[in-house]
This record gives structure tokens, sequence and C-alpha cells, in this order.
């Protein structure tokens, strides 16, 4: 077939200057001049034709659109498709390096310009990662987990809004999600996904030929699809291990500090006890214990922080009432961090159960991190609501720094050893979010509207 779309344009060009020809030499024979005019026009018709077949994509496309549902059974060439998308998937290491083979293989394939693609999973929704316009890479965008197009898509395999026999659900998607198809010019809705495992989406837009999806396309998108969605779950799993192998490393490197802790803890402790028999002045024998009792502390803070990076944390929970708690912890941090200005705005009364110990070793580590950020002018504001659908409470951050670096975003600065921070160890926020997941809240960040970054605690509600 490919071998038929190359010789078209060259075969069109010679029925035309064959035809041209054929003309004038009849026209010669019955000594008919052809007019100079008629001459330089059926010239330059030739030359835009030419120009059209070369340069116009979507020309040579209307052309192959043609050839392949006049002459052809099938409208695509499953097998080289395949091939095509392989061949690209081999030096896929990233997600985005997937999406691109897939939005690559989707273009030169389809009669379309209107190419979406969503990835994520089950829990957390899907992102819209690829679009024509990178303005429509936005949230508002995003498809959540529990919407209704997700359950239509695992029940019915695709979505088509020109569907001729709709059904009740059909209906439901196409009204709950009318914003969304109209913004995007969406008409039809396909899977990423393998063995019931729905990784993404794929929506495209109408074709430029004037034609309709078919069959056709459904069983080349789930083709394609299907593929697709092995090389992302082999990514996922490559990056799962590496960051299983990374934590692994950093409980081994926890393991030896915590044995060098132990023993210098153990050396000051029995210092301690015999110095009062050797100083003999007072003085000295104040500094020194005063200095002992200060690395005791200090060693003390750094033992416990050590130990949360395990793989198991136990929480000791207790029920308080959120609001009051954030402002104590606020009063204690503006005396130990007096250049920050803290911001505390609420309105009901929340009670949740949780750890107050851990709790306050999260907040401390946000603004120990807004402090690091912009030492001078930081006003951190604190907001807390109720989610009453989700029965959580929500508690938000937002600062007045620099941000968050977009490659950061949304999950990378969670990941242990990734920060962008001069001398940072990159664990703050990854232990952060390990010690949320043991008391069955969560944390995501992102770009305040206004500027500064802006970090949003969930919590269950007591």
């Amino acid at each position: 077939r490919k071998l038929v779309y190359s010789f078209v344009v060259p075969s069109i060009l010679a029925i035309y200057l064959l035809g041209f020809g054929v003309i004038a030499l009849i026209m010669n024979s019955f000594d008919l001049e052809l007019s100079y005019v008629l001459k330089w026009l059926f010239l330059v018709l030739g030359c835009v034709a030419i120009g059209l077949l070369s340069f116009s994509g979507k020309t040579r496309n209307r052309i192959q659109f043609f050839i392949s549902t006049h002459f052809y059974v099938d409208k695509y060439e499953y097998r080289d498709e395949w091939l095509s998308l392989s061949q690209e998937l081999q030096g896929a290491l990233t997600e985005i390096d997937v999406v691109s083979s897939l939005r690559q293989v989707l273009s030169e394939s389809l009669y379309t310009s209107k190419i979406f693609i969503w990835i994520g999973d089950p829990s957390n929704g899907y992102r819209l990662v690829s679009a024509p316009i990178l303005s429509d890479l936005n949230n508002t965008n995003d498809i959540k987990p529990i919407d209704p197009l997700i359950f239509f898509i695992l029940a019915h395999s695709y979505f088509h809004l020109n569907d001729t026999d709709p059904n009740p659900a059909w209906e439901n998607v196409a009204n709950t999600k009318a914003p969304l198809l109209h913004a995007l010019g969406l008409t039809l809705i396909t899977p990423i996904s393998v063995g019931g495992h729905l990784i993404g989406l794929i929506g495209l837009g109408p074709e430029y030929t004037g034609g309709e999806y078919g069959h056709d396309d459904f069983d080349l998108l789930t083709v394609l699809g299907s593929q697709t969605a092995s090389a992302l779950m082999a990514v996922r799993m490559a990056e799962e291990l590496a960051h299983t192998r990374e934590q692994q490393a950093w409980n081994r490197l926890s393991t030896f500090v915590l044995h060098d802790i132990k023993n210098a803890a153990t050396m000051l402790s029995l210092l301690q006890e015999n110095a009062p028999e050797h100083i003999h002045e007072p003085e000295f024998q104040q500094d020194m214990l005063e200095l002992i009792d200060d690395a005791l502390r200090r060693m003390g803070r750094v033992e416990k922080r050590l130990l949360t990076l395990k793989d198991e944390i136990e929480p000791d929970l207790q029920n308080i009432e959120l609001n009051q708690f954030l402002e104590t912890c606020c009063n204690r941090l503006e005396t130990q961090l007096p250049k920050i200005a803290i911001q505390f705005e609420y309105t009901d009364e929340i009670k949740i159960e949780t750890d107050p110990e851990l709790l306050f070793s999260i907040l401390e580590n946000l603004l120990l991190n807004a402090f690091e950020a912009l030492e001078e002018g930081m006003i951190i504001r604190i907001e807390t609501s109720i989610d009453r659908n989700t029965k959580q409470a929500t508690v938000v951050l937002v600062d007045n720094g620099p941000g968050i670096k977009e490659e950061l975003l949304p999950d990378t600065l969670f990941e242990p050893f990734k920060t962008s921070k001069k001398g940072g160890s990159g664990i703050g926020l990854w232990q952060a979010r390990k010690v949320l997941s043991s008391l069955e809240g969560s944390i995501s960040a992102k770009n305040a509207q206004q500027g500064g970054a802006q970090f949003t605690i969930k919590l269950p509600l007591q």
C-alpha cells in the first residue's frame, strides 16, 4: 500500500502532463494553435498541483484516504502501523517518550490533526499530557478517576460522539462531558489499556477528510493503545524498581548513621557522668555540661528523624482540634523563625485523629523549606477547610517565595534525593509524604497563581 501511495503523486502529474501533450499534439495535427494564455494557464495549474501535492500533507492524506477506502478492504495496514510504533518505542525510556512515540504514529496514520492523550491510573485520575495546543495542557482538562467517561470506556471500549445507537450511559457521558468535548473539539475517545488496566485515553477530533470513524479506526486504536499501555507499564515498573533501590540504599545509610550517633551519644553520656569528678573550675564545668546537653538534644532529634525513614512508621493517634493545634504550632515556630510572618485563616472547628508530633514535624519541615527559599520578607498563609464529601480536612500553605521548578512538579519533588536546594538532601518532602501516608493522609504541591509555592495537606476527619 505504501508503494501505491508513493506512486500516486508522480502518476497524477504524469497523467496531467501526458494529457496536456496529447491535446497539444492533436491540435497541432489539425493545424490548430493553442493560445499563449492557455499554455501558461495549464503550466501554472500544473505547478500549483505539484506544489500542493509536494508540500501539503493534508492533500496527500486525502488522496491516501480515497485510495484506502475505495481500493482496499481495510482502511489501514495494521501490521505496518504496529511495526512503526514498535520502532518508535525502542528508545522510549520515560512516560513522555512513550507518549511522544504514540503521538508521532497517530499523526502519520490518522486523518485528523486534533490528537489528545491522557495518562494516569484509576487511583489518581488521568492528566492531559499531549495536545495540539500547549494552552490545553491544564488541570481543567484532566479526568477524575470517578468520571462517567471512565466507566463508559471500561464498559464499551470507546466513546463516539456521533454514535448512531446511543444508550442512557452514552447520553450521560455526552451531557456531563459536553464542556470538555466542545472545548477540545473531540469526536472519539478510546482507551490506552492492557489486561483490564486503564493506563490512559486517546481523544481525536473529526477527520479533515469529512469521513466518519468506523471499525477500522477502532481496531487500529485498540492495537496501538494496547501496545502503548504495555510500554507505559514497563516504564513505570522500571521507575518503581529504581525508587525501591534508592530507598533501600537510604535505609542502609540510615542504619550506619544511627550506629555512629548511638556510639557518640554513649561516649557523651559517659563523659557527662565523669565530668563532675574531674572538672574543678565551676565555670568550665557549667559550659561543658551545657555543651554536652545541647549535643545530646541535637543527636536525639536527628535519631528520631532518621527513625522515621525506616520502612514502617507507627503513629501515636490522638484526638485534636486542628485549628487550635495549628495555631499553637505557628506561635511556636514563629519564635524559632522570627523572620517569617504566618497568617492563619480558619472558620469551622475541625476535629481529627492524628499524631501531633508527626504532624508538627511536617509543618516544621514545610516552614523551614520556605524560610530557606526566601529568608527575608517571607509570608506564609495557612488556610483550613472541610470536605464533607471525602470526609477530609484540608490544610493549604501558600508562601510568597520563588515557587517550585516546573520539572519537580507534580510529584518529583516528593521523591528521595530530588531537590533544587543547594546542599539539600532531598529527603524532607519524601519523608513528609511517607509520614502523611501513615496518617492516612496525603500531600500535593503546585505553584500558586499569584506566585509562590502551594502545598495542600489532606487528613481524615475524626
